[in-house]
C-alpha cells in the first residue's frame, strides 16, 4: 500500500503530462507535405541549400535562427520559398550589375542609329524610289520591320533602368516580346528573299526573265508577313509579366510552367526560322560569288557589290542571329534539365552570356541600312541626288539628263542582276 501511495503523484504527473500532449497535437496546426519540405529547409542555417530563400526574403534578408519552429512560419514565407524553389528548380540565377547598364546601353546606341537609318530608308523609298523595282519592295519591308522594333525599345530601355520593375502592364509587355520577335524572323525571312533574288538573277539570268516581277515581290512580302505574324503569335501567350523579388518582371522568354511547351516552340523557331533560312542565304550566295568567279564577262562592279553583300549578310548572321538562337535555347534547356546545385555556377554563365547574345540581336536593326547601300545602286544614287543641293540654272542641263539616263539603266541592270547572256 506504500508502494501505492507513494506512486499516485507519479501517475497523476504521467496523465496530465499526457493529456497536456494530446491537447498540444489537436491544437498544432495540419500543415502540407509540400509546405512541411519548405519548412524544414528554413529551419536550416544559410548555405547552399536554402540560399534561394535569402535571395527573395520580403523583409531584411535576415536569417531564420537554428531552433525556430516550423509552425512559426507565416503563410506568405511558405508561399514565397514553394514558388521560388519551384522557379529555380534548384538553382538561384545571379543577376549580375552588367545587366542593368549593358542591355540599355545597347538598346539606346540601336535607338538612336536604327531610328535614324530606318526613317532615312523609308523616307527614300517612298518619297525618292518610285517606281519600286522587286528588290526595293523587299527592302522596304524589311526597313519596316526594322522602324516598327526601334520604335518599342524605350520601353525596354526604361525597364532595364528601373532595375528590371516593368511597370507599362501585362498587355505592353507581351506586345514588346512579340514586336521583338516579328522583327527578329521578319529580317531572316526578308534577306532570304534578297539573296533568292540574287541568285535568280545573276546565276539563272535567262530563266529569271518575266519572274523577277514587282508584283511578285509583293505577292511574296505579303505571304511574309503573314507566315512571321501567325508563327510568332503564340509568343502574345507564352510571354506575361510575373512578380519576383517584389518587383514585376516582364519575362522575355516564359514562366517556370510554361517552360517544356515553350521550349519545344522555341526549337521550332529555331529549325524553321533561323536554320532553314540560313542555309538557303549561304547556298545562294556561295553559288553567287562561284558564278561571277567564273564569270568570263570580267564585271568588276557586280562582282564587288555581291562580295560584299555576302560578307555583310553572313556576318550579321555570325555575330546576330546564331549566337542569340544558340544560347537562348541553351539557357532554358539549363533551366529544364541542369537542376542540382553543383550546376549552378554553370546555369549563371549561361544566363549571362544569353543575355549578352540579347543585345547582340538587336544590333540587326542598325546593320540592315547598311544593305540598302550595298545591294541597290539606285538607292545610292537617290539619296546623294536628294541631299545634295540644287543645281545653278547655268548648268548643263542636258549633259545632266544623258547622265541620268545612262545611270538608270545600269543600276537597272546590276539591281535585277540581269547578265542577258
Amino acid at each position: 500500500m506504500t508502494n501505492t501511495a507513494d506512486e499516485l503523484p507519479h501517475l497523476r504527473t504521467s496523465v496530465f503530462s499526457q493529456a497536456a500532449a494530446s491537447t498540444e497535437e489537436r491544437q498544432r496546426p495540419v500543415i502540407p507535405l509540400p509546405f512541411q519540405a519548405a519548412c524544414e529547409r528554413a529551419r536550416r542555417p544559410w548555405s547552399h541549400r536554402n540560399v534561394e530563400y535569402k535571395s527573395v526574403s520580403t523583409k531584411n534578408d535576415l536569417p531564420l535562427p537554428p531552433d525556430t519552429m516550423t509552425t512559426d512560419l507565416n503563410l506568405t514565407s511558405l508561399l514565397n520559398v514553394t514558388d521560388l524553389h519551384n522557379h529555380t528548380r534548384g538553382c538561384s540565377l545571379t543577376k549580375t550589375g552588367f545587366q542593368f547598364y549593358y542591355l540599355p546601353t545597347v538598346y539606346i546606341m540601336v535607338f538612336i542609329t536604327g531610328l535614324v537609318g530606318n526613317s532615312l530608308a523609308i523616307w527614300m523609298f517612298v518619297c525618292h524610289m518610285r517606281p519600286w523595282s522587286s528588290i526595293s519592295v523587299y527592302m522596304f519591308n524589311l526597313a519596316l520591320a526594322d522602324f516598327c522594333y526601334v520604335l518599342s525599345l524605350p520601353f525596354l530601355i526604361f525597364y532595364y533602368f528601373n532595375k528590371t520593375d516593368w511597370i507599362f502592364g501585362d498587355v505592353l509587355c507581351r506586345l514588346q516580346r512579340f514586336i521583338f520577335h516579328v522583327n527578329l524572323y521578319g529580317s531572316i525571312l526578308f534577306l532570304t528573299c534578297i539573296s533568292v533574288h540574287r541568285y535568280t538573277g545573276v546565276v539563272h539570268p535567262l530563266k529569271s526573265l518575266g519572274r523577277l516581277k514587282k508584283k511578285n515581290a509583293v505577292i511574296t512580302s505579303t505571304l511574309v508577313w503573314v507566315v512571321v505574324v501567325i508563327g510568332i503569335s503564340p509568343i502574345l501567350y507564352y510571354s506575361r509579366t510575373g512578380l519576383k523579388r517584389n518587383a514585376t518582371i516582364c519575362y522575355d522568354t516564359t514562366t517556370e510552367d510554361e517552360l517544356p511547351g515553350y521550349f519545344i516552340y522555341s526549337m521550332t523557331l529555331t529549325v524553321f526560322g533561323f536554320c532553314i533560312p540560313f542555309i538557303i542565304i549561304f547556298c545562294c550566295y556561295g553559288m553567287i560569288v562561284k558564278a561571277l568567279i567564273y564569270n568570263d564577262m570580267n564585271n568588276a562592279p557586280l562582282r564587288q557589290k555581291s562580295i560584299h553583300l555576302v560578307i555583310i549578310v553572313l556576318a550579321v548572321f555570325a555575330v546576330s542571329y546564331l549566337p542569340f538562337h544558340v544560347m537562348k535555347n541553351l539557357n532554358m534547356r539549363a533551366r529544364l534539365y541542369f537542376q542540382s546545385p553543383d550546376m549552378c555556377e554553370f546555369n549563371n554563365r549561361v544566363y549571362a552570356t544569353y543575355q549578352v547574345t540579347r543585345g547582340l540581336a538587336s544590333l540587326n536593326s542598325c546593320v540592315d541600312p547598311i544593305l540598302y547601300f550595298l545591294a541597290g545602286d539606285t538607292f545610292r544614287r537617290k539619296l546623294s541626288k536628294a541631299t545634295k543641293k540644287p543645281s545653278r540654272k547655268g548648268d548643263n542641263v542636258l549633259q545632266s539628263k544623258s547622265e541620268e539616263t545612262a545611270l538608270n539603266s545600269l543600276a537597272e541592270y546590276v539591281e535585277n542582276g540581269d547578265r542577258r547572256l
